[in-house]
Order: structure tokens, then sequence, then C-alpha cells
């Protein structure tokens, strides 16, 4: 750690570095100096991040896009977008002993909310994903560098799945019949957004890729969106995927992992505060296509992370971390439940989203 330290200059003598957070990937701690200014300093995880240099390079590509916009237009560019703290050599990496680090500037008055029930609160972390995605949309995605290949490509993570099921070294494929059928019975739709993007109906954008509400950044007296954290995962893909994992995570009622399935369901107002910040920032660039996919996105990514859980579980848990031994076919199951209940209400949800863009559309 000192050697790592030993490659910044934070202005002042470090009298603290801490763990920070509770993020399942990278390593992160918090640094205080003794003229109380405070930084992030992270391990990047290698083992999900292959490609560190790749992952910090589309960080500075993106970060910097947004923050010359809003200085352009003369917005405030504090905290508008994350911003890293390069190294005395002028780089956004370290690596000591083939570890590689990062620092970032410290979010000041700001918090993150790991789950909520606050339906305004929900409205601006749509806010935030949003602006995130308006303030790219000039941007070229090829320019960046696919640092998890297929990421959200859901029939290459069916054919995953087929393909434990079929060698089955965990004698574990009976148990699940039932999760299997209900996956198989969907197959067709699970094509959706990736032919979308093949056939050019959608167009290629950036996107964050992992869009949980504990990654967007919460003024804690304004109760607004400050800025969008987390963003290794940033990628050429589809808006879909960012509008549809949000609402999975921040609007049902019920944990990812929760065993009484008859809590699991979507908050439909928490579904229409999110579609309304979101819509506020993206309605102006969004195509009709895009418009008329955002439902089918929620259930989308829902079955993936589905498909994600029982792949895992037929390969003895090798992916996520586990708290017990069925932990994986209980998130299975429950997520599953979270698909039915999306299903059962398609059309109340394509109503919210066709009564904002009508009320964006009359407003202009």
């Amino acid at each position: 750690m000192i050697k790592v330290l030993s490659h910044y200059n934070f202005g002042a003598e470090v009298e603290e570095v801490r763990p920070f957070g509770n993020g399942n990937i990278n390593k992160t701690y918090l640094i205080n100096t003794a003229n109380n200014q405070k930084f992030i300093l992270q391990e990047i995880n290698t083992k999900v991040f292959k490609k560190p240099k790749d992952v910090m390079r589309n960080i500075e590509l993106v970060t910097n896009h947004i923050r010359n916009i809003h200085q352009m237009n003369h917005m405030d560019s504090d905290n508008a977008v994350l911003e890293i703290f390069y190294s005395i050599e002028k780089e956004s990496y370290v690596k000591e002993n083939n570890r590689f680090w990062r620092a970032y500037k410290y979010v000041n008055n700001a918090i993150t909310h790991e789950t909520t029930d606050d339906p305004e609160l929900f409205q601006q972390v749509g806010v935030a994903i949003g602006a995130f995605q308006k303030f790219l949309n000039d941007f070229d995605p090829k320019k960046l560098a696919v640092t998890i290949p297929d990421f959200h490509h859901t029939p290459k993570r069916f054919e995953a799945l087929k393909k434990v099921v079929e060698e089955d070294r965990y004698d574990r494929a009976m148990r699940v019949y039932e999760e299997l059928k209900f996956i198989e019975d969907r197959y067709e739709l699970l094509k959706v957004i990736t032919e979308a993007l093949d056939n050019e109906e959608i167009p290629l954008r950036v996107t964050h890729n992992d869009t949980k509400l504990n990654n967007v950044m919460i003024d804690t007296s304004t109760k607004k969106a400050v800025c969008i954290i987390d963003l290794d995962t940033v990628m050429p893909g589809s808006i879909l995927y960012d509008f549809g994992d949000a609402v999975r995570i921040g609007a049902s009622e019920a944990k990812e992992d929760e065993i009484d399935l008859t809590k699991v369901k979507l908050n439909l107002d928490l579904f229409k505060a999110f579609a309304e910040g979101f819509l506020f920032e993206t309605a102006s660039i969004l195509t009709a296509k895009e418009e008329e996919l955002l439902v089918d996105s929620v259930w989308l990514i829902t079955m993936e992370i589905t498909i994600r859980f029982l792949t895992d579980y037929l390969n003895n848990d090798q992916y996520f971390r586990i708290d017990y031994p069925e932990h994986n076919l209980v998130r299975v199951k429950a997520q599953m439940q979270l698909a039915k209940d999306i299903e059962a209400n398609k059309i109340k949800m394509k109503q919210i989203v066709n009564n904002i863009l009508k009320n964006k559309s009359m407003s202009r």
C-alpha cells in the first residue's frame, strides 16, 4: 500500500487509509489527508477485468467527454462526473507487483442508497442515468474497448446455460426442471435487443451496464442526483440495458434473493418515477424502436440474471458469492417470480411509458 501511495501527490500527508463501501468486485479504500481532503483508492479486480488498462481508458474517454460538455455549456462541472485523480506519472492507474490501482477525487456531500421506497429519490436515479446517456449521445461508442465480451448478450447467456445443463458435472440439472422449462419456453423473446442491434433497428450507444441504485450519488442536502459512479463496465451496447437493469433492481419490492415469493413484485409507482426521470433526460434522443422496447428491457434483464444465477448454480456456485448452499437457486426462483410479475403488468407498464412520452411531446 505504501508503494502505491507513493505514486500520488495528495497535496498533504496521508493520515488515514481505511476500507470503504461494500463492493464485491474491487477493493476500495478511503484516504484522508492532513488538510482534510478525501480521495478514493481502488485495487482493480483483474480476475473480472482482465484488461485494466482498457477499463481505465474507457473511463477516461467517457468522463472527459461529459466534463467537456458541461464546461462548454457553462454548466456546473464540479461532481458532474466521476473524476480520476492522476498519478505523479500522469497515468490514470498505478501498477505495483502486477496489481493495478486507481484513485478518484471524493464526491463530497453525497451518498448512495442500497434500497429505496421513495419515488422522488428513484426518479433522481432515473435522471442521473438518463443524463449520462444524453451527454454521451454524440460520443462514438466504437472508440471504447469491450472489456467483458457479450456481457449483456442474453442469447449467448442462454447457450452457456444449455452447455452446463448438458454437461451436468454436479448432478443438479434434474433439480431445476421447471426453471429450465420456464426459460426455454421464452427463448425467442430473449433475442429482442440483440437482434434489434444486429439489424440496426436501434443504435449502438455507450452504456454503463451496471445501473444499480447504489451506483448513483445523491446530494445529501438537495436530494438531487449528483453523478453516476462505478464506470468499470462502460462499453458499447444498448441504452435499453441501462434502463432495464436499473428498474429490475431498484423497483423490485423484494431482495434479489427473497425466499418468500409472495413478496416478489415490481412496484409500479417506483417504475413510473424512474421512467419519468429517465425520459426527462432522454426523450429527445431515443428512437421510436427504443421507446417501444423500454418495458421489454426490464423483463429481458430480469430473465438474463435468472439465467446467470441458474448457470452458476449448475456450475457449483463458482461466480456469484453465496451465503448458503442453495443461495443461487433461491435467487433464480426470486428473479423468475419477478419476470412473471413483469409479464403480468406489461400492458400497465407500457401505458405508463406512453403517457410520459405523450406528456413530454405535448410540453415541447
